[in-house]
């Protein structure tokens, strides 16, 4: 075990390298300052938590009624925190992925403890199974650039080994706590998160009932809870997002698109390790389990919900799982180290290497080819969105540096009454800090609860020139996106700028000249 334990120190400092390096190549510079940017659907986030941090209210735009144009309340909260300290809006970002690395850390030291838990003699799982979730690229492209995924699948992997550890010994307070503390940040994180907060407490129920009392009455309390704040607050149950997603959009829409995401973007991430896992429980009756079938649940729980609700918004891009799909994968990556343990020590192909060597060398030869198995593992999971990774650098970041470009452009060549439309809701009003126009409805109820305007595409596929910019009437629309160049050919209140911004003629708020000038 201490071998184990020196091993997983050096796997903790490789990743922690590693997840600096990737941070460190989304940096760029605008007139010789270096930058930082979260994905653009995080910069969504950051907009709310700055507006309540500095005493706004979670508001989308300030003196307005508040909207909750976000999914991730708990994740808003901490960044919420991060704004109260004096950091510029250059390097707050990196302040953000500071912490999403550490907690990318933390997940791969409960993973671990979580197949130590599950079988304590194994040499080889606990190793194999935090090298794919060190490595895994969705997990640490999501959570380093600012989602909440990284931090939702760290409290329900918490969750996970609080009730595993629960259930090993006599049930004390301390562990019941923690517990219940995981699963109700999951929660707070990301409401939906109560599918997998029920299955871990059915399987607590199914082991110990009366144990699992405190725990679900906790958790139904919270949930409770954030359904009658957002009605409250926000004047809805549930998010703007979900009508935005969901309004107007047939059942079978969804579940097609979602299933063709699926085929298209997530298969390659989970067939080989489901196929190890479904050959071992075949084998070895050992692994056939309640554990073993809890952790398959919230694998396929996460699956199923992704294909209920459509799939994501950059499947393509990223080229891998969704968001969804990835706060799963932990749990089939557990399953997968444990049958490939259960492989490797009945075929002992180990004991040829070391003919005349003690438990000591045989100790760290099984664990330096557990690490191996790992990282292999991680090549047929993630080699290629790593290895576009090392060719092209993040997914989006081009797009992203440009949108904070133009944000900063529009903020200088503006007054800061000037109100401005976008598409894309992230970096563009964070950094212009401007009143803002969301044309895709993320942040606007009239488009998220409108009827569809195209096919199905997980928030866009929605939007009415007509309300957003003939009645709103913003000072500039900043951005393109699919049918708007069409839709302004027909508009001869508004001027299209060499670069692309269209500005209304009679707009008082900014300089045309300024605004019109290259950006990138």
């Amino acid at each position: 075990m201490n071998t184990e334990r020196k091993l997983l120190n050096f796997l903790l400092i490789a990743a922690a390298i590693f997840y600096l390096v990737f941070i460190f190549r989304t940096a760029f510079d605008v007139h010789g300052q270096r930058f930082f940017t979260l994905v653009d659907d995080a910069m969504v986030s950051m907009r709310y938590a700055r507006n309540l941090a500095q005493g706004h209210g979670l508001v989308w735009n300030l003196g307005q009624p508040p909207v909750e144009g976000f999914t991730n309340p708990g994740w808003v909260l901490v960044m919420a925190l991060v704004h109260l300290f004096p950091f510029s809006p250059a390097l707050i970002s990196l302040i953000v992925m500071l912490l999403a690395a550490a907690i990318l850390l933390a997940n791969i030291l409960v993973v671990f403890q979580i197949v130590a838990s599950l079988d304590p003699s194994a040499r080889f799982a606990p190793l194999i199974a935090a090298s794919l979730t060190a490595f895994y690229f969705p997990l640490v492209f999501w959570t380093l650039r600012g989602l909440e995924v990284g931090a939702l699948t760290l409290t329900l992997s918490l969750a996970t080994l609080f009730t595993l550890r629960t259930l090993q010994t006599t049930p004390q307070p301390v562990p019941v706590f923690w517990l219940t503390l995981s699963l109700s940040l999951a929660l707070l994180l990301r409401m939906d998160a109560f599918l997998a907060c029920a299955l871990i407490l059915l399987y607590l129920a199914s082991k110990q009932p009366r144990t699992a009392i405190i725990p679900a009455i906790v958790t139904l309390s919270v949930f409770a809870a954030i359904l009658l704040f957002q009605k409250f607050y926000f004047g809805d149950f549930l998010p703007n997002t979900y009508y935005l997603k969901v309004y107007g959009v047939t059942a079978w829409e969804r579940i097609r698109v979602g299933l063709l995401a699926l085929n298209n973007f997530a298969a390659r991430d989970f067939l080989m390790p489901l196929f190890v896992v479904v050959i071992g429980l075949a084998l070895y009756k050992n692994l056939r389990t309640r554990e073993t079938l809890l952790l398959l649940i919230l694998f396929f729980a996460q699956i199923g919900y992704s294909v209920w609700v459509g799939g994501d918004y950059a499947e393509d891009l990223v080229a891998s799982a969704n968001r969804f799909i990835t706060q799963g994968m932990p749990a089939l990556f557990i399953l997968f180290a444990l049958a490939l343990e259960r492989f490797i020590q009945s075929a002992s192909p180990l004991s040829l290497w070391e003919p005349h060597g003690g438990a000591l060398r045989r100790a760290r030869v099984r664990e330096f080819f557990a690490i191996i198995i790992g990282l292999g593992a991680v090549l047929v999971v993630s080699g290629q969105p790593w290895t576009n990774w090392v060719i092209s650098n993040a997914p989006m970041l081009r797009t992203d540096i440009q949108r904070v470009k133009l944000g900063l452009h529009i903020q200088e060549y503006t007054d800061p009454r000037a109100v401005i439309a976008v598409h894309a809701a992230g970096q563009i009003p964070y950094f212009s800090e401007r009143t803002t126009i969301d044309l895709l409805g993320k942040s606007d109820p009239f488009i998220a609860k409108g009827a569809p305007t195209t096919d199905f595409a997980p928030g866009h596929n929605k939007w009415n020139y007509v309300y957003s910019i003939l009645q709103l009437r913003p000072d500039l629309i900043a951005d393109n996106f699919n049918k708007l160049s069409a839709f302004m050919e027909d508009v001869p209140d508004y001027l299209r700028l060499p670069n692309g911004i269209y500005v209304r003629k009679d707009s008082a708020l900014v300089n045309m000249a300024g605004l019109g000038s290259d950006y990138k």
